[in-house]
């Protein structure tokens, strides 16, 4: 099953790449942030206006005097449109596709999956050509229930 999932990231990705071969991407960018579900994440993108990335998030705490440690891993794609930045020429609007894998002990009580696909839309605002925030919304779509769950 989880092979599968591998194909089906891989297979996007693929088609991502065919699809827009007359740009040059050479643009890497590191981020920081929160998220639900992605928690406290990394993640790094490549390319300019068509961007590929890859996030992982963790978390650790206590609830109710139970311990729990949460992990995500995830691969996004970006495409940017709509204006120019006086900054940077990256546009800023764009939508975001993608596709991650949860542990999410708290969360499994109610939401019970493990692979999930989210579309959002977002603004990037930059405040110069280094630095910017991303702000987006969007919805989540669980694809696999968690192993051993049976309703």
């Amino acid at each position: 099953m989880k092979a599968i999932h591998i194909n089906i990231i891989l297979l996007v990705a693929g088609i991502g790449l065919l699809s827009n071969p007359i740009y040059s991407q050479r643009k890497i960018e590191a981020s920081v942030g929160f998220g639900i579900p992605e928690l406290f994440n990394a993640g790094i993108k490549y390319g300019e206006n068509l961007q590929f990335g890859v996030c992982a998030g963790f978390v650790r705490g206590r609830i109710f005097n139970e311990q729990f440690t949460d992990w995500s891993v995830a691969a996004e794609i970006y495409y940017h449109f709509a204006d120019q930045s006086i900054y940077v020429k990256q546009a800023p609007w764009y939508v975001l596709a993608g596709f991650g894998h949860y542990n999410l002990a708290v969360f499994n009580r109610y939401e019970l999956f493990d692979f999930a696909f989210y579309p959002r839309i977002g603004r990037t605002c930059n405040f110069s050509k280094q630095t910017g925030m991303n702000l987006d919304v969007g919805f989540l779509i669980p694809v696999s229930k968690v192993a051993g769950y049976e309703s």
